[in-house]
Formats: structure tokens, C-alpha cells, sequence
């Protein structure tokens, strides 16, 4: 295992070459690991503990109630009964005898017993069904988590309810992948082999794909990576080109660390054990830096390329050497079970013998964030800047707490005053951060905020805590970045309550609500906002914004967006697209000449050509290069 170094103030997208390992420097982690691991058995007895007294103040709570509802006048409770009896009739010709003999009896005068009376007065709350999942001690308060949280149009479908109790939430990656929406054209801009034009490493406008078209492929999804492209056709086949740094390409006829400027197929059935029959077929894809994710629709996870932290590589796990090699199974089905992928991963879990099921995953420069189909939160990968949600010692994090094939050590409890766990419906993640949307519409966010775009002010930081952990036994803060840096998921005040279909970028970010307005936030130099405020290297006024900004040039109703370092696109439901922010390599699609101003200040119209007649439906911004998915107008 190659040790971590602590995290250097670098907010550059780039990553270092490997350094070699060194055997004290190894024996030194581990001791540090082991002092991490008793810290942390301290710190969750202490959060077990307050849990604890919150379930035993609960249940008294629910204690108190079941006595005032069971506690009846005795003259009240032959009429109850009656009513109790009168319910059961419906349900079943067992209960329907009942009544009918119940009645005779009161017919003569007879008055039923007091142990009778007593039994049916504890019969009026329903009584849970044995299929529910029961939360702490005691019978189920009437209000649940659930019916607080499912109000509005913009939130997730309303659970269905028994016996006052909720069954949760119930998503699928069909939510968010749409196949009567297929593309028929794919373009690119940018540079690099990931283009995907054989013989042409640069175009600064949209260039359509030839291999789409000649192929007659229909094509779901399109995903930019650092230095590669992938395409996800209709038939659930995957298509790869750019650098194949490391296992990035594993596509046919693709030498090992060389590179294609050519879609080829990623064929996983020859390259994963039963692939088939275990895992089913792709149905989303994510990517990051140097490595991709595909999410099955029977739940597994499969991943390839490699993964780095700001010291290098990270080889922690030995999965993560694996990936390096070949495709590799990162969450079985059997263990977990994935639902979604929009740079993002999901799996369904197995847990106290009940499944549940994912339906989302979003991937940042090199880290997965999970959504589960009943609203938990996972994570995966490099954790140095806080992107993992889970402990705030990022300077040394053990390794099962960045790779776990079981997903045991991965979640991410999110916990209200009351020590009740939140539930999420969607999530996103992009550069150092991530970021997920509550039932309520309330986002939660965690990661590197240097520049104050994950919307939580810098005093709400954990430097104090980081401090308490450090004379815990853990390393002190090095550099002063660690200030930025929000470890644990919190309420980001600036975004608001809405529901952000689309979040997106690294040193800023650009975020759609679902009702088709764009907002973006964080770092404005070469206008990164496209607002038009920022007017050089002598503006301090403008260069940064901490609050939420409304793209006001966007006045057409936004279908979604995409952004990375400094560059942004948004596209409308007419199938228009616009770009602003720095075109440093052609990826904004504006056909910026090299001798031209590269900065462009507010969201400007993208056009070409071989755009013509058709209309853009999806777009995945990379940092030197674009993709864009457009299909005929009919």
C-alpha cells in the first residue's frame, strides 16, 4: 500500500507522476492508520450513544402516545369496538362472523367483558405490517419522515403508506435515462485523440462523428473524460477512444499505454467472467480523469483506467490495481445493486437481509458518489479533499474507507438534529466536490471550497474539529487549503431549496433547476459565471461570488448544462446550445481562433454546419474537449 501524502494547495486539474514507495515511510502510514482507527472507535461510540438516548427519547414519546390512545372510557369502548369490527368486516369473512356474533350478544343485553374492551381499544392504530421496515423501539409514531418530506411538485414520487408507516422512496436509473429520446448524431470540438475524427486531433466547432452514422448506431448517453470518450448505444453496447493511460481504452485492437483517435468497442463480455449471466447488460456510463464506470441493469459495477490523488496514483486497494489491467467489478450485484449513471454510479445493497437498490452514480476527477433507490448515500475513491463525506482525517484515510467491494464502509449518514437519518433523491459530483439533493429540496454538499462554490460560507469549515482531531492523535493541518475543505455533508444555505437536475464544473459551478432556469456559483476569473461582471486581473470585486447568480442571458427555458475548469455549456429545449467562460482548447465549440480572445463573457449561441437540422439533446464538457448528442428534426 503507497502511502498518502498530505494534500498540497493545488486546485489544478493536472496529476502528478507516481512516487515510489517507501518502506518507512509505509510502516509510518500504518501506525498512523492504526492510531486513526481507535480515534475513530472513539468517536462513533460517542455518536452511538447520543443516537441511543434520541431513540430512547423517541420511544418514550411514542410510549406516551400509545397510552393516551389505548387508555379509552370504559363507556367509549364497546362502541369502538364496533367500529374496529365493522373495519375487520371488509377485510375478511372471518372478521365478518365476528361481528355478527359480537352483535347478538349486545342485541340481549349482554355487555362484553373488560378484557374484551381493552383488547379492542389497543386494536385502533393499525398495526404494522411484518414486510415494513421497522425503525427503532417502540410502535411507529403517525408522522413519518417521509410524510414530512414528500410535499411539492418538485419533489420524488410519493411514497405509498401502510399502517402510518412509509416504504420509502422507489427510483430507478429509468428515471434518468430516457430511450425514446435516442441521439442519431454525435459531435465533437476540442483537442486530442478523444475527438474521435481519425486523422484530426483538433476542431474548434462541432464536428460530427462519422463511425455514428456509417454504423447507423442510436445513441443513449455520451460522456467526456479527462482524456478519452465514450458512447453508449441503444443495444447496450460501449464505444471508447483518446489515451489509453493505464487500462482508460481497453477497446479492441487499442495497444496497451498507446492511444486511438477512433471509436472502438469495449467489448466486457470477453473481457469480465460471465459478464452476461452475473451482471446483465450497461445501461449508464460516468467517467472521470483517467477512468470510466458502467452501471448493468441487473445492478453491478464496472470500472477501468486508473485513479490518482495529488501525490499520484492511488493504489490503496487491490481493485484499484486490477482496474488498471482490465475491467473489474467494483460492486457485485450480489453485495449491492446499481440503478443509475450520469457521472455518477449506482447498486443494490444487501443489508439486514433486505436489497436496496441503486439508481444513481456521479463521478468527480477520481471519485464515485452512490445514490441508493431508497435515498442513502456512498461514496468511492480518493477522499484527500473532503469529496468522500465520510471522515475529516483526508490527510490519512484507511483504505476500506475509499474502496470496499462489499459498499459496507462506503456510506454516507446524513443525520437532522434529531439523529434520524435524511433521505436523498438525487445526487451529482464533478472535479473535488460532491453534492445531493434531499426529498426536500435542500442541498447537502462536501468536498474542496476553496472558491466558495459549494455554497456553505467559510466560516461553517472544520477547521476547529480538524484541530480537536489533530490532538487526538491524527496529523495536523499542513497547508492552509485544509481551511476549505468541507469533510462532512452540510446544508448548502446559497443554492436554496430547489431541485438541481444538473450540477456541474470544479472551481465554479453551473447548476439547472428542474423548472429550466440556470444559477451558477464560485470562481468568476474569464467570466466562469457568464455574467460579464469580471474585467481582469485587477477586479476584486467581481472575481468571486459566494452567493448564487442567475445566468441571465439564458432566457429560453434550459433542457440542462455541463461545465469543467473555467468553461461551461448549457443547451435549451429547442435544441440550441450556448457556451461562455475561457476556450482555452476549442471545447466551448465557438470557433475561437488561437489568435482570438479566448475569454467569452456571457453564454454565446453555438453553431456549425454539420449541426444543421438537427437539435442538441445532451452535452458533456471535458477540459480540452466537448461531446454533443443531437438527433433529426423530424
Amino acid at each position: 500500500m503507497l502511502p498518502e501524502m498530505p494534500p498540497k494547495r493545488n486546485t489544478k486539474t493536472k496529476s502528478q507522476q507516481p512516487s515510489q514507495p517507501d518502506e518507512a515511510k509505509v510502516e509510518e502510514t500504518k501506525a498512523e492508520e492504526a492510531k486513526v482507527e481507535a480515534t475513530e472507535a472513539d468517536e462513533a461510540k460517542v455518536e452511538e450513544s447520543k443516537a441511543e438516548e434520541a431513540k430512547v427519547d423517541n420511544t418514550k414519546e411514542e410510549s406516551e402516545e400509545e397510552k393516551m390512545e389505548t387508555e379509552q372510557d370504559p363507556a367509549e369502548a364497546a362502541p369502538n369496538a364496533d367500529s374496529n369490527t365493522e373495519d375487520e368486516k371488509m377485510e375478511d369473512t372471518e372478521g365478518e362472523a365476528s361481528a355478527e356474533s359480537k352483535d347478538e350478544k349486545e342485541d340481549d343485553g349482554q355487555k362484553s367483558p373488560p378484557k374484551k374492551r381493552g383488547r379492542a381499544a389497543k386494536k385502533a392504530p393499525a398495526p404494522p405490517k411484518e414486510t415494513e421496515p421497522k425503525t427503532g423501539r417502540g410502535r411507529k409514531r403517525k408522522t413519518s419522515e417521509a410524510d414530512e418530506t414528500s410535499g411539492g411538485p418538485s419533489a420524488p414520487p410519493t411514497p405509498s403508506k401502510k399502517g402510518g408507516k412509509t416504504k420509502g422512496l422507489s427510483l430507478s436509473y429509468e428515471d434518468f435515462i430516457n430511450k425514446s429520446n435516442l441521439g442519431d448524431r454525435v459531435l465533437s470540438c476540442g483537442e486530442g485523440e478523444q475527438l474521435g475524427h481519425p486523422g484530426r486531433t483538433t476542431t474548434k466547432k462541432p464536428r460530427k462523428v462519422d463511425i455514428v452514422e456509417e454504423d447507423e448506431m442510436k445513441i443513449v448517453q455520451v460522456v467526456a473524460g479527462g482524456v478519452h470518450s465514450l458512447l453508449l448505444t441503444d443495444d447496450n453496447r460501449i464505444f471508447s477512444c483518446g489515451i489509453n493511460e493505464k487500462g482508460t481504452v481497453p477497446a479492441e485492437g487499442v495497444e496497451r499505454d498507446g492511444s486511438t483517435d477512433e471509436f472502438a468497442e469495449i467489448k466486457l463480455a470477453d473481457l469480465v467472467p460471465n459478464f452476461a449471466d452475473e451482471h446483465g447488460k450497461v445501461v449508464m456510463m460516468t467517467a472521470g480523469a483517467s477512468f470510466s464506470a458502467a452501471l448493468t441493469d441487473k445492478g453491478s459495477v464496472i470500472a477501468w483506467g486508473n485513479l490518482r490523488d495529488q501525490s499520484g496514483e492511488v493504489n490503496v486497494h487491490p481493485l484499484l490495481h486490477e482496474m488498471k489491467e482490465k475491467p473489474v467489478v467494483i460492486i457485485h450485484r450480489r453485495n449491492k445493486v446499481i440503478a443509475k449513471v450520469r457521472e455518477v454510479i449506482l447498486f443494490r445493497v444487501r443489508i439486514l437481509e433486505k436489497l436496496s437498490y441503486w439508481f444513481e452514480i456521479a463521478a468527480g476527477e477520481n471519485h464515485l458518489a452512490m445514490l441508493s433507490h431508497d435515498g442513502h448515500i456512498f461514496t468511492f475513491g480518493d477522499g484527500s479533499m473532503g469529496q468522500l463525506g465520510r471522515t475529516t482525517r483526508t490527510g490519512t484515510i484507511r483504505s476500506r474507507y475509499m474502496v470496499d467491494g462489499s459498499g459496507d464502509a462506503l456510506q454516507v449518514k446524513v443525520l437532522d438534529k434529531k439523529y434520524k437519518e435524511l433521505l436523498f433523491k438525487d445526487i451529482h459530483a464533478a472535479g473535488y466536490w460532491t453534492a445531493a439533493i434531499s426529498v426536500t429540496d435542500t442541498v447537502y454538499t462536501f468536498g474542496l471550497n476553496n472558491f466558495g462554490h459549494l455554497g456553505t460560507p467559510f466560516d461553517k469549515t472544520l477547521r476547529e474539529e480538524e484541530e480537536q482531531v489533530a490532538g487526538a492523535g491524527d496529523v495536523a493541518p499542513q497547508e492552509d487549503d485544509r481551511d476549505f475543505k468541507v469533510c462532512k455533508p452540510t446544508e448548502a444555505d446559497a443554492y436554496g431549496k430547489r431541485n438541481y437536475t444538473h450540477m456541474a464544473g470544479v472551481q465554479h459551478i453551473v447548476a439547472r433547476s428542474a423548472d429550466g432556469e440556470v444559477f451558477a456559483i464560485g470562481k468568476n476569473t474569464d467570466n466562469a459565471l457568464g455574467l460579464g461582471t469580471w474585467t481582469g486581473n485587477d477586479d476584486t470585486a467581481h472575481w468571486r461570488y459566494t452567493t448564487l447568480q442567475k445566468v441571465e442571458k439564458l432566457n429560453t427555458k434550459m433542457s440542462g448544462c455541463s461545465a469543467k475548469l473555467g468553461a461551461s455549456i448549457a443547451w435549451d429545449e429547442d435544441g440550441n446550445a450556448f457556451g461562455w467562460g475561457c476556450d482555452t482548447s476549442g471545447q466551448l465549440g465557438l470557433g475561437i481562433k488561437d489568435d482570438d480572445d479566448k475569454v467569452v463573457s456571457e453564454p454565446s449561441p453555438i453553431s456549425s454546419a454539420h449541426l444543421d437540422g438537427y437539435k442538441i439533446i445532451s452535452v458533456s464538457v471535458a477540459d480540452n474537449h466537448s461531446l454533443f448528442l443531437a438527433k433529426k428534426f423530424l
